[in-house]
């Protein structure tokens, strides 16, 4: 039996439709209003847990900086009278995380993923934001397009958390499965930064392809010991995977995944090299 919860945490002008789904740090729910269509919303109750609560307010302080047909936006977000914090996303009721979406990715349609993500992340950086946490649990199917989400580990371009309270429980406390898509020297204990991101879009492309990380991940228990571990690992060729892939497709996985981030520092370039993947003309918006 779905359970509705009280009247009294819904935010503002919304109403619960139905229960929808657990979410990476909380209950998520559909919501919708008058005049609107339904949208899914997340509901964490941090209660006196020091970490949730920089967690909900590092999130909140993103709010306004997600506006972008590539990024799962938010629409209002703040906390209610009974202390728990509250985002409506915009997000449809099918909208699906690229967890629950069991197999292999076609090539095409992997290019295309990348493609989306990197002016997801360009819009981000721009902003001077870096997502700091992109792995399949972040990122949305919704209606043949991808959008990437869940920005509660955003960091600024100087490699601070909004919240400053949050510092402390990176990466420690970020969940499991994003750790495997870490760039190396994140998890060496450097912050987050563009070169981070970038390595993790590659990262993910290579997991969507072949059902593997590029790095094995260690049988280390201890989790420091496992991070460190993980951080000197090499990438392994997508060839000893795949070995039907275009040239192109390995090449930029390639140069993504590329150990020296001085070496994956130009997103421009790689949002070049992926349109002319998927078969569009590269963006003229004079930035290069």
């Amino acid at each position: 039996m779905t359970l509705s919860p009280p009247i009294s945490r819904t935010p503002s002008g919304y109403v619960f439709a139905d229960k929808k789904d657990s979410g990476p740090y909380g209950s998520r729910w559909l919501v919708s209003r008058a005049g609107d269509e339904a949208r899914l919303a997340d509901f964490v109750a941090p209660d006196d847990d020091p970490f949730l609560v920089s967690l909900c307010t590092n999130s909140m302080c993103l709010k306004e900086a997600t506006s972008s047909p590539f990024t799962v936006n938010v629409l209002e977000g703040g906390w209610l009278e009974n202390g728990d914090y509250y985002q409506v996303l915009d997000l449809s009721q099918g909208a699906q995380t690229l967890e629950k979406k069991p197999g292999r990715m076609p090539e095409e349609e992997t290019l295309a993923l990348g493609l989306n993500l990197v002016r997801a992340l360009k819009h981000l950086h721009k902003r001077e934001f870096v997502h700091a946490a992109i792995c399949p649990e972040v990122v949305y199917a919704e209606d043949g397009k991808f959008r990437l989400g869940e920005f509660w580990w955003a960091h600024t371009l100087t490699g601070k958390t909004l919240d400053p309270d949050l510092f402390q429980f990176f990466p420690m406390n970020v969940f499991q499965s994003a750790l495997r898509f870490f760039a190396p020297e994140v998890l060496l204990g450097f912050p987050p930064a563009r070169e981070s991101d970038l390595y993790s879009v590659g990262a993910l492309m290579f997991y969507l392809l072949t059902g593997e990380t590029p790095c094995k991940m260690p049988a280390e228990i201890d989790p420091v010991g496992g991070l460190e571990a993980l951080s000197k690992e090499q990438p392994r060729s997508i060839l000893k995977f795949r070995k039907d892939l275009a040239n192109k497709t390995v090449g930029i996985l390639e140069k993504l995944l590329d150990r020296d981030a001085d070496n994956r520092s130009n997103i421009f370039r790689f949002e070049d090299m992926l349109a002319l993947a998927v078969g569009e003309s590269p963006p003229d918006d004079g930035l290069q």
